[in-house]
């Protein structure tokens, strides 16, 4: 894929013209459909032992041998769900794919109703019982279980009202699903003109490359065109999002939370005030983000920037097509830091084709990290040849070496880690990618551009995600004073915020931004994305302290300690307080620096 500036951009190819060296290898996962129908027809039986404990649950010895059998069927049933879901997400339209992840879906859906009975009927002891059968040599292996269950006592409800939870589950979150089948398989995006006339193909893929073109009309017919398109489907996809919302405040009144961010803020013990306190010193640095705003408009030549002129790079040159070898060897090189075992996985990666390069017709948009405990911990990319889809493999690496790292250190129960910790691991390696290249780079226009993206990954990271964390924040408060979420509400909500952001280096954004809210799948994922800003300051720190040249234990022990900790504890043990407001305060005072470095390449980089 060239860049919009070199030549027409093209409608992306269908699946089977992408080589096979380019696609992921699924067969280490099924070899086959047959042995996926195979794996899926051994689960009743796996449930059956499951069911036989109900209602004898009276031991430590009797609990144990429960959730012996409870792990043996869901590490099955990821599996399945593993490679539905990745088959899925490379042609989203493929009739068996989508046959295969609904049976799949479905079957989840059943088996967690006829196990809706074991945590209510685990809480039914006491807790003194609990918290002896919690240290009981023979459930070891299970004390962090106990642990959470301990902890989610006082919202655990009847088993009755468990299993019609469990029942409803795949109806209430269907939303976001169709979501997702509206996005990536059915939406269709007009042909766009640059300046000269000529049509360029817009997809959710291709947009990125576009909306960073030279060519200023081009960004302005790609940001119509992608918003109209979202605008003429935002009384549906309104219609999704408050569905969704209702879903999350309706599980909260009825687990006796406070608020559906206080039910999504549980599981990881991270206090609401956290949150809280994210937005407080974002909303306090804001004047140095328009400050950068206003860099960047100045040395990209435009008067008066739209929100259109947000992405293109000020200083062209230095931008020859990085292609997936050269992003591979730049995180190679990168992240040599880190040690012989962390590239050692990392060329696993490659060699055993854990990564879906490119994109094609049907493929979901964006990037991910996905596997299991039984798996590898497969990338999906869409890979456009531009700096920032280096930026991407390193991110979607970071999560899949955390996994391998966990998945090695700990059992199944808790080698899965919390959404907190994932985002510091992807943002920890794309810190190391941005060091690496400022360190060798010898083109003054290049290292603007580098220089230029790490501002941006603040402004993406750091000042955009706590913007979808605000605007999440305030939707469900809506949704809980019984304010309907119609589309006109969420575009006047997420107009305010953008102007609040935005304004005033954005004096007078284009009014087709109050539809951004419609692609973001993450408004779907129950208060996700304020993670993003917190791991990037935490990110921020580790990298300091390993380029400063402490060795590198701490962190990698953090990937390796998995689930098996609160994440603010697991923290904490690496040396970094999250409850702190100096975290934050250590981030914006190295974007003032960055602010300073930047208008200086900038000069010498034009």
């Amino acid at each position: 894929m060239k860049n919009a500036d070199d030549a027409v951009v093209a409608a992306p190819p269908v699946r089977n013209e992408i080589p096979a060296e380019m696609t992921w290898d699924l067969s280490p996962l099924y070899a086959s459909p047959e042995a996926w129908e195979a794996d899926f027809a051994r689960l009743d039986g796996l449930a059956a032992p499951v069911l036989a404990l109900k209602g004898k649950i009276a031991s430590a010895e009797s609990l144990a041998a429960l959730l012996d059998a409870e792990e043996a069927l869901d590490r099955v049933l990821d599996k399945l769900e593993t490679f539905a879901h990745l088959a899925h997400d490379t042609d989203t339209a493929e009739p068996a794919a989508q046959a295969r992840q609904a049976r799949i879906s479905a079957k989840y859906a059943e088996l967690a109703a006829s196990c809706a009975w074991i945590t209510p009927e685990i809480l039914s002891h006491d807790t003194a019982e609990l918290e002896a059968w919690r240290d009981d040599p023979v459930l070891a292996g299970h004390r962090r279980r106990l642990e959470k269950t301990l902890r989610v006592k006082p919202h655990v409800l009847s088993e009755a009202e468990e299993t019609l939870a469990a029942q409803a589950s795949e109806v209430l979150y269907a939303s976001g699903e169709t979501y997702s089948l509206l996005l990536d398989a059915d939406l269709r995006f007009p042909d766009v003109r640059d300046g000269e006339g000529k049509a360029h193909a817009l997809t959710e893929g291709t947009y990125h490359v576009l909306i960073e073109s030279p060519d200023r009309e081009l960004r302005r017919n790609a940001f119509h065109g992608l918003f109209g398109v979202y605008e003429a489907h935002q009384h549906t996809i309104a219609s999704l999002l408050s569905t969704t919302v209702k879903s999350h405040t309706l599980s909260a009144r009825v687990r006796r939370y406070g608020s559906a961010r206080e039910e999504a803020l549980w599981d990881d013990a991270v206090p609401e005030a956290v949150y809280d306190a994210l937005i407080a010193a974002v909303r306090g640095a804001l004047p140095d983000f328009q400050r950068y705003l206003s860099i960047r408009a100045r040395a990209l030549g435009v008067e008066k920037p739209d929100m259109f002129d947000l992405y293109a790079p000020p200083v062209r040159g230095g931008d020859a097509a990085v292609l997936p070898e050269r992003a591979r060897e730049w995180v190679l090189e990168a992240t040599a830091p880190l040690g012989g075992e962390y590239r050692k996985m990392l060329e696993r990666a490659f060699s055993e084709r854990w990564i879906d390069w490119l994109e094609n017709r049907g493929k979901r948009s964006g990037a991910y990290s996905s596997g299991c405990y039984d798996s590898a911990p497969y990338l999906l990319l869409n890979h456009q040849g531009r700096l920032d889809d280096a930026f991407t493999l390193a991110h979607e690496l970071g999560h899949s070496m955390h996994t391998s790292l966990a998945n090695r250190a700990q059992p199944f129960a808790t080698a899965h880690y919390p959404i907190f910790l994932a985002e510091i691991a992807s943002t920890f390696n794309e810190i190391l990618l941005t060091r690496h290249l400022l360190a060798t780079a010898d083109d003054p226009a290049f290292r603007a551009r580098v220089l230029q993206h790490d501002a941006d990954a603040f402004k993406g990271t750091l000042f955009r995600q706590t913007m979808f964390a605000e605007f999440e924040r305030d939707i469900h408060a809506d949704d809980a004073e019984g304010i309907p979420l119609t589309a006109d509400r969420l575009r006047e909500r997420y107009e305010a915020l953008n102007r609040a952001y935005y304004s005033p280096a954005v004096p007078d954004p284009d009014p087709a931004i109050g539809f951004e809210w419609a692609r973001i799948p993450h408004f779907h994922y129950d208060f996700y994305v304020y993670k993003y800003a917190t791991s990037f300051c935490a990110a921020l720190i580790f990298a300091d302290r390993i380029l400063g040249g402490e060795p590198p234990d701490a962190y990698l022990d953090l990937l390796r300690c998995g689930g098996s900790m609160d994440p603010l504890d697991a923290l904490a043990r690496a040396g970094l307080d999250m409850t702190s407001p100096d975290t934050l305060a250590q981030a914006f005072r190295h974007f003032r620096e960055l602010l300073g470095e930047l208008e200086a390449a900038f000069a010498e980089g034009k």
